[in-house]
Parts: C-alpha cells; structure tokens; sequence
C-alpha cells in the first residue's frame, strides 16, 4: 500500500491541473506540484486556505486566484472522502486564466464596438454571408429614415433611391459572390423626401480558411460634399465668362495674367500690363499709408478686401471693390497674388440714388416718416441735453382733393412738389420739412427761442401757401394750409408724443374753419395769436407814427438840478391805447423790428433836443438806449453821425446806454465800436450794471463814462444791507475808472440819502418824476426850475 500511495502521487505531480486535499476547516492535507504552481504559495501542505467547496462532484465553479504576479482564475471542482480514516475533501484546479482573459477581451471588443457604433458620425452595418442585414447603429438610421427592425434581412433595400436601387444590388450581389470588399456612391431617399447622397463602403470577413462570414460597413452622409461638387461646378463655369477684374502676380508682384474683364475695364490689354506692377493702375488718390496697411494685412491674414480707386488707360478715374488673396506652395512660401475686382461705378451711383429713395419722397424729394422720426429723436436728445424748446408743425393742404379731381393727379403732384420748394425755402437750414404721404406735410423747427416763434413760422406758411399757384399745365389754383403745433417738452418727450399732438391740434384747426393755426395747448394758441397780433400791429406803429419818446429827468445827486434826461419809447395806438414796453420790446427783437424803432427814437431824441435848445432850454444832456441788434449788426456809427448831422444836435449832449450782455457779444468787435463811436463826442454808458457776467479787466478796457446801476440794486435799501454794500462798492468801483454814476428807480428818500452819502452822482426814478411826454416834460422841468429857485430865494 505504500508504493501504491507513492505510486499514485508520483502520478498526481505529472498531470497540469491541480490537485489538493483539505480537511473541513481548509487545512491543506496534500498538493501536488500543479496545485502549487497555479497557488505561486510554495508548499502547500499545511497551510489553510480559503476555498469554498461543495459536495456535488457535477458542479464546478470559476474563482479568482489572488497570488504574486497578479490576479488568475480557476475552474474548481471538490467531492468529500476519508483522508487517514478522518473526514476531507479533494479538490481539483484546472487554470482558465487565458480563456476568461479572453472572454473578456471580447466583451471588451463587443462593448467597444456597440460604444463606438453609437457615437460614430457614420452609418455602421452588419450582414451574414448572404448579404442579410443583422445590425445598424442609430446614425445608419438617421441616414436611411428606417428603424433597426425595417433594416434587417434585405428591408436595408426600401431606403435606396429609386433611380440608384438596380444598381446597388448588382454591385453588391457581385461583391458578396467574390468575397471583395464593397464601394459605391448612390443615394438614400429619407421618409421626409429628402435625397441623401451616401457613399458605402463593406469588408468582408473571413475564416481562417478564407470562407466568407459576413460583411461590417459604413454608410458616410455626403450630400454636403456633392453639393459643393456642384457650387464648385458652377464657379468655375461662372470663373470662364466672369465680367470681374482678374489679375494674377508673382511673389513680387508682377502681372503674370489677366482675363478678358480686366482688359475690359481698365482699357489696358493683357500685352500692355504683363511683367509691369500693378502701380500703373494707381489712381493718386491713395497715400502710401493706405497701401502700407493694404499689405501688412495680406502679410498678416493672406487676404484683403476693400473698395480703392484706380484710374483705367484713358486717364479716367473709377472705384472698384478689391480682393486680393496670397497663394502659397507646398512649403508654406508665398508664390502667387490674386486680385479680383469689379468696377463699382454704377454701384456707387445706385446705393447714392436708393440711400436717398429709402429716407426721402420719391416726389417731393424731401425727407420721409423714416428720416424724420431719425431726425425728431436725435433732435429731442440735443434739445433735452441744451434745456432748449423745439417744435413740430403738422400740415395738411386745404382744399387740394379739389385741385386732383379738377386737373388730375399730375397736376397734384405737380403742386406737392411746387408746396415742398416754397416751404423748403421758408425754413432754417437746421428745421427739417417731410412729407408723410397725400397732402400731409410735418415740419420739425430746432431750437426756438420761445413757444410763439413757431406760431410765426406757421403764420408765414399759411401765408405762402394761400398764394395763387400757377401750375406747369397753366391753371391757375389757390389752396390753403392747417397747420398743428406741438411743442418739446412742454406737450410730449418722445416723437410719438410730439407728432400724435401736433395731428390732434391739425384736426381741431381744420374743426375751426381751415387755414389757420392751432397748438396742442389752447392757452399757446391764444398766446401765440396775440404776440403776432402785436408784431403786425407795431409794424404798422411804425408806419403811422404811434411812437412817442418819453424823457424821465436825471437829477444830480449833490445840487437836485436836472443835468440829464432818459429818452424812453412808448407806444400810444390811434384808439388810445398804451402798450408797454415790457410787452413789445422783446417782440421788436425777435421780429428784427428793433433796430428801425431804435433808429426811430434816437433821431426823434435828437430832434426834440435840438428843439428844446433852439426855445432857449438849458442845455441837457439825453440819454438814448442802444440795442444789441442795433449795435451790433447795423453799422451804427454812421447812423449816428447822420442823424447828428441831419438833427445838428451837439454830440457831447448825446449819451448812448448798451446793456452789458450787449457788450459781451463779440468782444473784440464791440470794443471797436465803442471807440468809433466815443470817437464822434458823444458819451457811452453802461446801463443795468451789476446783472450780467462782465469782468473788471473788460470793464476797463471799454471807453466808458457813466455806470448805471440797476434798480434791483436800488429798491431795498435801506432794507437789505447786501444791496447796500453791493451799491456801495459799484460807486466807488466807477469812481476808481474815473466814471460817473447814475443810480435808477429811485423811489424813497431814504434811497436818495443812502446814495448821497456814498457820493452817487445823479439818480432817476419816480421819486422826482415818472417818464413824461416831451410836451410834459418840459413844462415838469420849467416849474421844477422856478421851484427851486423860489426855495432858493
């Protein structure tokens, strides 16, 4: 029995899978030399191991093997027996590493193929030895529009283009007859119409006896591509009979060809230019900046696209558009230049004509709803940032249907476009006139000094328009015009606003009986009627002599005799009716009226006080308020000489008074003419001083003589110390400039005595006498004389 042990386990070592005997709690009993190989745990008897173990000699099981040099797998099968009269087990290990390795790798392969199949931007396809379809991945589907069950056996055939389905099946039966790989291009037809063009591509697999087992492809969506086939196609066809400019160089910019257009548009013929640079070309118009540019940014992107001017053989100036690309080698260097050009004269022309169509009135020429509305909202934007007013004027022709249905539309049109010169005329070339469309006609009027300079802009159209018009035909039509105003900010802040409240003011003024004006507010309309009302009614003032020069005496401070006397103009209407000053004065300067009636009271001083001197008056010196207008934008010097001439009175008994911001307009100008006219030997004065923003340094750079200090300076003393000392120092800052000083609208006693005590010179105001008429006066001054006198005596 010994040998026979020692015979069996000599026989156990010689076989490859392992055999071991363990006892119930694992400890290893016997191992043979497989056993230990396949554990890499030495000898094995002895040691306990973990190894599960049943009693079913049919079952085996796959278990991992932990050792050494890594992780292996076993098939293990175990029955119990009697090992030494004691209860075991016998195992037996057969090593599978290899085959779950492999195993393994193909299921890696398997999930490998699926992950791919899935994300591959390519139809993928399966097929047996017959040609039957056993797998597509999703994009084969998205390509073909089947599903994966319509796909299988020969269902891949329904998505195959009608025209192409012949075709494909015979190449494909002849492949799979040959065991050859598969290659075609034919088209798919979707479920939703659309052709698709593939290109197919199938290998086959074989055996290791080369029998056929199946084919696995690719389905590559190339309808892009055969599109741009075709684009390329017709390029070049369009390329062969282009009617653009080509010109090729070399690398150093020599013409090495040109086509046909080339010569077309420049004049010069392919003989004449090839080998010469393409400078010849030059228009002149370009510096060398501009071609400097040009090439850094063909050095630095290969390309450059832009519109130059270039001048053809004849001399003739013309603007193309330009491209040019580099050509590069193999080797990245720069081996050709091509330009590509087109002769953008007509284009030029066209994009001038229809920028104009697209913001203008094909008829009238005048700028359309587009350009307005453009021009209103930059308009308010500007207004809004200055604190200014503007305002926008609807208008709407009276009685123009009538003029249509009587002469026909050309001799309407014919009207709209006379209507849109006569306004275009009348208007700033800052204001903007549009037409809307019809007889509708709106007026944009930029920065206006007041509400009612759009009432008198709107008196004058209506004016104009309610003309006889004579048409091209030779009838002869009257029209008339509505028009309603809207005025920024005060009836609307955006163009909506504004243009909706001018239409509702449009309507009630035809409401009212047509040809006339009305704003948005009726308490403007009213204002704006009135104020033109006046200015209508002050021009004929002029004309009628309804000017009167009152004389208010200034008095000297020191002595009480009248030394001076104020010439002031007032306005006395044929019914009886005095106007105020402060009420058409400011009309006269907007309306430009101020510079006749200025030069109407200054000759009418000067002749009353040649007047008084010829009755034997004592001799006054009067004292003529100037405009700005008048000093400025007339030649005033030579109006006073005459008037001195034509009056002969003395000129040093002629005081001329300018406001102070009348002296800070044009500086310069203004210092020249103070010397012009101190130059003829009257005396200049400074009236309102201490409410404007002049300077001392101005102040004393100017011929002056008298100061005269505003009355807002003057009615609160004693009241308001600040007005006092303000006073205060002006007398004694005049005083320092060698000036004499005139205070005005004094009123109390008081103010007298606080000017007397600071040396003031003369003063006026209602305390000694309100402005008189010259008749008043002089008989105010005879008996103010002979007071005195009396109280002397």
């Amino acid at each position: 029995m010994p040998q026979t042990l020692k015979q069996l386990k000599l026989m156990l070592n010689t076989i490859t899978d392992g055999v071991m005997v363990v006892d119930p709690q694992g400890i290893v009993l016997y191992a043979n030399q497989a056993a230990e190989q396949l554990l890499e745990r030495g000898p094995l008897t002895g040691q306990a191991l973990a190894i599960p173990v049943t009693i079913d000699q049919a079952v085996h099981h796959d278990i991992n093997l932990i050792r050494p040099s890594g992780i292996a797998w076993a098939e293990m099968r175990s029955t119990p027996l009697e090992w030494d009269a004691a209860p075991a087990f016998v195992i037996a290990l057969r090593d599978i590493t290899a085959r779950k390795q492999a195993e393994i790798a193909l299921q890696e392969s398997e999930l490998l193929f699926h992950t791919l199949s899935k994300i591959a931007p390519v139809g993928i396809f399966r097929t047996d030895r017959d040609g039957s379809c056993d797998y597509v991945n999703q994009r084969w589907c998205e390509i073909s529009g089947l599903s994966h069950h319509q796909a299988h056996g020969d269902g891949w055939a329904a998505a195959i283009f009608i025209d192409d389905l012949e075709r494909v099946k015979a190449e494909w039966a002849a492949c799979i007859a040959a065991a050859k790989p598969f290659t075609l291009q034919y088209r798919f037809q979707h479920l939703d119409g659309q052709i698709r063009w593939v290109i197919g591509r199938a290998e086959p697999e074989l055996d290791e006896t080369g029998n056929l087992l199946g084919y696995v492809g690719t389905i590559t969506d190339i309808s892009e591509i055969k599109a741009n086939e075709e684009t390329l196609g017709q390029a070049a066809a369009v390329f062969e009979s282009t009617r653009e400019g080509v010109m090729v160089t070399d690398a150093d910019r020599r013409i090495m060809m040109v086509n046909k257009a080339f010569t077309t548009i420049t004049g010069y013929s392919a003989e004449e230019v090839i080998g010469n640079s393409p400078r010849l070309l030059s228009s002149g118009r370009h510096d060398s900046e501009f071609y400097r540019e040009m090439w850094s940014s063909i050095a630095a992107t290969d390309h450059w696209q832009g519109e130059i001017w270039n001048r053809r053989k004849h001399g003739d100036i013309y603007p193309e558009l330009l491209s040019i690309s580099t050509v590069r080698s193999g080797d990245g260097a720069v081996s050709h230049y091509v330009g590509v050009f087109a002769d953008i004269t007509k284009l030029k022309a066209s994009e001038k004509e229809l920028e104009f169509l697209a913001h203008h009135d094909p008829l009238t020429k005048l700028p359309n709803r587009m350009l307005f509305l453009s021009r209103l909202q930059h308009t308010i934007e500007k207004t809004r940032r200055q604190s200014a007013q503007m305002a926008v004027l609807m208008l709407d022709l009276d009685r123009f249907k009538d003029v249509n249905d009587s002469f026909g539309h050309l001799a309407g049109d014919n009207l709209l476009q006379m209507v849109a010169q006569q306004l275009t005329a009348r208007l700033r070339s800052s204001d903007t006139v549009c037409r809307l469309g019809g007889d509708e006609f709106v007026i944009l009027l930029e920065d206006i000094g007041h509400p009612e300079a759009a009432a008198q802009v709107a008196t004058q159209i209506i004016k104009t328009l309610s003309q006889t018009w004579c048409l091209p035909s030779g009838n002869e039509v009257r029209i008339g015009v509505s028009v309603g105003i809207s005025l920024f900010p005060k009836h609307g802040t955006c163009p909506d606003e504004l243009i909706q409240h001018a239409d509702t003011a449009l309507y009630q003024a035809k409401n009212e009986g047509r040809n006339r004006f009305k704003y948005f507010s009726e308490d403007l309309t009213r204002a704006a009627r009135e104020r033109i009302d006046i200015e209508i009614r002050l021009r004929q003032a002029l004309e009628r002599g309804e000017l009167r020069v009152f004389f208010q005496p200034q008095i000297d401070v020191e002595s009480g005799e009248i030394l001076a006397a104020e010439a002031l103009v007032r306005w006395l209407t044929s019914a009886g009716e005095l106007i105020s000053p402060a009420h058409f004065i400011p009309i006269a300067e907007e309306s430009g009226l101020i510079t006749a009636i200025g030069n109407w009271v200054l000759r009418e001083t000067c002749r009353q006080g040649r007047e008084w001197l010829d009755a034997g008056l004592p001799p006054l010196r009067l004292a003529v308020n100037l405009s700005p207008q008048q000093f400025l934008h007339s030649d005033i010097r030579s109006v006073v000489t005459k008037t001195l001439q034509e009056t002969g009175f003395p000129a040093h008994l002629l005081e001329l008074e300018l406001t102070e911001s009348a002296l800070m307009k044009r500086e310069k100008e203004a210092i020249q003419i103070l010397h012009n006219l101190h130059d003829l030997g009257v005396h200049l004065a400074i009236d309102d001083f201490g409410t404007g923003y002049s300077s001392l340094a101005y102040l004393k750079s100017l011929p002056l003589d008298v100061l005269k200090i505003d009355r807002s300076f003057i009615e609160d003393i004693p009241h308001h110390s600040d007005d006092m000392e303000i006073t205060a120092t002006i007398i004694a800052m005049a005083k320092n400039l060698r000036m004499r000083v005139i205070a005005e609208g004094v009123e109390t006693a008081e103010q007298l005595a606080f000017l007397k005590s600071r040396q003031c010179d003369l003063y006026q105001g209602f305390l000694t006498s309100a402005p008189l008429s010259a008749a008043d006066f002089a008989a105010f001054l005879a008996t103010y004389r002979q007071e005195r006198l009396e109280t002397a005596s």
